[in-house]
């Protein structure tokens, strides 16, 4: 494994330099020499997507916050595409990463909750591009699995074949981690976790620099355990902090937000790592490179922690997309882009074919400055509770509202233009009633396009039958 040397800055240099947009001039040796091999005319875009865990929108420099550190996430965007309205339509692990890698609902995958397998029928992303001659990468977290064993088998790997770094689950630990590759051996990763995954991603892309290739990149933090090197954590002082102002009066979750910020900025430093590999060997041009997350963090705000709630911290998402060769610098839009979205507007941008079973769309056009109808709303969903006693809802997230419902009633109606920080409950108000039933009519629209027809939390757990992990196999059972 590289030293940190080896990275070409290392993290007190990058401290030092104010955190400023740097990766190094000498990364991992001389890329440049791939470079001339590299570059061919009229070759099929390189897709990178990197994703952190449990980030939120609000967290990002980019997006308005002025206490965290994110320069080189800032600079991304600056040098592409930054969506202002990306939507984790089911704010939850594994549903996510399921509708990620598909382009396809978890209530027509049957990925509805945490610890339950997606099967290997899905075409996912990288099964797609492998039939356009890519190379298909996966390092970092996958959660896609019903067991909780870290390794993954080879036929269990949904398309991304050619290299694999990762475990089902994250440690628990953010140091002295480990992965697996083709066998259960445990490949120990001596350091920080996200900055090991990326000395293995920039391995990745200096080896298939000449092929078009796919490598999705899955970091953990911030999620906890809430672990950040110390000099990130010195970087923030947490009674400089602010909390946002929907967090209860008598509330003080700075130190929590210490270390969040830390690991992000941690997450920010190696971005700039890829980036500068990228130029260096010569291909940012013609790489799609994505950063995103998948899902927020209440961090307080309306009392909670987590995510799995409609409120903004935990739906609404970082989505930064740069790809030189056709997407104009420094754009940003308002286009609701839902996770269901992604895998169809990046085979898009690669001119590949979209399996008819997607249910996403390809909004390629809006990133290529084109244009074109906007989805009015976007699903969202928790299907299945932590538990047979919690409860499910549903809801839609609009450009200018926010509407959740349980089954048998609405829960909340938020105004995001008046009420940014969702702290006037409207729901059932008379003065909101021709809102929320148009709120409920876009609701039924996509629910039935989804094919969830809001069934309860023992329906959806009997029909996973066969790939439930032992949790939620004793739920069936009860």
């Amino acid at each position: 494994m590289p030293s940190d040397r080896s990275k070409g800055v290392t993290r007190r240099e990058f401290i030092a330099r104010g955190a400023g947009f740097v990766a190094g001039a000498t990364l991992l040796g001389s890329l440049g020499e791939i470079a001339s091999c590299a570059k061919q005319e009229q070759r099929r875009p390189n897709v990178l997507f990197v994703f952190a865990d449990q980030m939120r929108a609000a967290s990002l420099g980019c997006m308005g916050n002025s206490e965290v550190r994110t320069p080189n996430m800032d600079e991304l965007a600056k040098q592409g595409l930054l969506f202002t309205n990306a939507i984790s339509g089911y704010p939850l692990c594994s549903p996510y990463r399921a509708m990620l890698l598909t382009g396809r609902y978890g209530s027509t995958t049957g990925e509805v909750a945490n610890a339950i397998e997606l099967p290997d029928s899905e075409i996912t992303i990288a099964k797609a591009l492998k039939q356009q001659g890519y190379k298909t990468g996966y390092i970092g977290k996958w959660h896609l699995e019903k067991s909780h064993d870290p390794f993954v088998p080879k036929n269990r790997r949904l398309g991304f074949d050619d290299y694999w770094a990762s475990r089902n689950l994250g440690g628990e630990t953010m140091f002295d981690n480990f992965y697996c590759a083709d066998t259960p051996e445990q490949i120990t990763m001596p350091g920080y976790d996200a900055d090991c995954q990326t000395d293995l991603a920039v391995e990745f892309m200096k080896k298939h620099a000449e092929d078009p290739f796919c490598l999705y990149l899955s970091w953990r933090p911030p999620h906890p355990p809430r672990q950040a090197p110390k000099e990130y954590l010195d970087m923030f002082d947490p009674k400089k902090l602010t909390q946002r102002p929907n967090v209860p009066k008598g509330t003080d979750d700075r130190k929590n937000m210490q270390v969040y910020y830390a690991m992000i900025a941690d997450l920010d430093y190696n971005i700039g790592r890829l980036t500068k590999a990228l130029e260096e060997l010569g291909i940012a041009e013609d790489t799609i490179i994505c950063f995103s997350s998948d899902h927020g963090d209440m961090l307080a705000s309306q009392g909670l922690q987590g995510k799995n709630v409609p409120y903004e911290e935990s739906i609404h998402i970082p989505f930064i997309l740069r790809y030189p060769r056709r997407v104009k610098a420094g754009g940003k839009t308002d286009v609701l882009f839902n996770s269901v979205d992604v895998m169809p507007t990046l085979l898009g941008l690669c001119g590949a074919p979209i399996p008819k079973a997607v249910q996403g769309t390809d909004l390629s056009s809006f990133v290529l400055g084109k244009g074109g109808k906007k989805p009015d709303a976007v699903l969202l969903q928790r299907i299945v509770g932590r538990d047979k006693r919690s409860s499910e809802w549903r809801g839609v997230r609009t450009d200018r509202y926010t509407y959740a419902r349980t089954k048998t009633k609405g829960w909340l109606l938020f105004d995001n233009e008046k009420d940014p920080y969702q702290t006037n409950n409207l729901i059932d108000k008379p003065e909101y009633k021709e809102v929320q039933d148009k709120l409920e009519a876009e609701l039924q629209k996509l629910l039935k396009k989804a094919g969830d027809d809001f069934a309860p939390t023992e329906e959806w757990i009997r029909r996973a039958k066969g790939r439930l992990s032992r949790r939620w196999q004793r739920a069936a059972e009860e």
